[in-house]
């Protein structure tokens, strides 16, 4: 199974995107799986289901960093290369699916809503959207990472 796959296996279970995407690159980063799951609960549905920015991508942050992020304040040079990464990311999966915004990208459904979140399900945005975003990040990501398929 790919990490993709993966990925979309554990959010089809009921992980967050940013714990599907965070979580598979998890341990080859030398992270607890049970811990990055937990730190990355707070990005789903646009952090906090706020419908801000997608949770694919937060996840995906969070992976750019702990490979690739400053220690200290002193290594200015890691956290710029660490923005410079983030920010290729982002604007590669802006310029694939056209928004970054969970709220923009799930047609303007409210997560916190009854409706919105039937909305969701009625047009299988978690499908058709959520699940494609995972996947276009986690592959994105194995190469930016250098973490090798399984």
């Amino acid at each position: 199974m790919t990490k993709a796959e993966q990925a979309i296996a554990m959010h089809t279970k009921g992980s967050s995107c940013s714990q599907a995407v965070f979580g598979v690159f998890a341990e080859d980063l030398g992270l607890d799986p049970a811990t990055a799951h937990k730190l990355s609960t707070g990005l789903g549905g646009g952090m906090g289901r706020m419908g801000l920015t997608c949770g694919a991508l937060s996840g995906g942050v969070l992976a750019l960093s702990l490979k690739h992020g400053n220690p200290d304040a002193v290594d200015q040079a890691a956290k710029l290369d660490t923005y410079a990464r983030c920010s290729a990311f982002i604007t590669a999966m802006q310029d694939k699916f056209g928004s970054t915004e969970c709220r923009t990208l799930l047609h303007g459904a409210d997560l916190w809503t009854e409706e919105g979140r039937a909305k969701v399900k009625e047009h299988n945005l978690t499908g058709k959207v959520c699940n494609a975003m995972i996947a276009e990040a986690v592959n994105y990501l194995e190469s930016a990472l250098q973490i090798e398929q399984s």
